[in-house]
C-alpha cells in the first residue's frame, strides 16, 4: 500500500470538512494551513470558519472543533487532534 500524498490527504480533508459544514450547517469552512500537523503516521488539517479566518468575525469562530486527521498509509479520516508534537508544514 502506498503512503497518500500530501495533495491527496488534503482533499480528503477537505472533502469531510464540507461534509460537516453541510450537516451541521456551519457556514462555509476552510483548513488553517499555518496550522497543519504531520506525524509519522498522519496528517492533522484544522480548520475554522471562513467568516472568522479571512474577515476576522469573532462571532463565526468555531470552538471546539478537532483537526481532521488523515492517516498517511489507507487514508482512513476521522476528527483527532494529535497526541504528541508533530511537524507544521506551511
Amino acid at each position: 500500500m502506498n503512503e497518500t500524498s500530501f495533495e491527496e490527504a488534503r482533499l480528503l480533508a477537505t472533502d469531510a470538512i464540507n461534509q460537516l459544514a453541510e450537516q451541521g450547517r456551519l457556514g462555509d469552512l476552510m483548513i488553517v494551513d499555518s496550522a497543519i500537523i504531520e506525524t509519522a503516521e498522519a496528517r492533522y488539517f484544522p480548520y475554522d470558519a471562513v467568516s472568522f479566518l479571512v474577515l476576522g468575525n469573532v462571532s463565526a469562530a468555531l470552538a471546539g472543533n478537532v483537526p481532521v486527521k488523515v492517516t498517511k498509509m489507507g487514508s482512513e479520516v476521522t476528527y483527532e487532534a494529535p497526541a504528541g508534537r508533530g511537524v507544521a508544514i506551511s
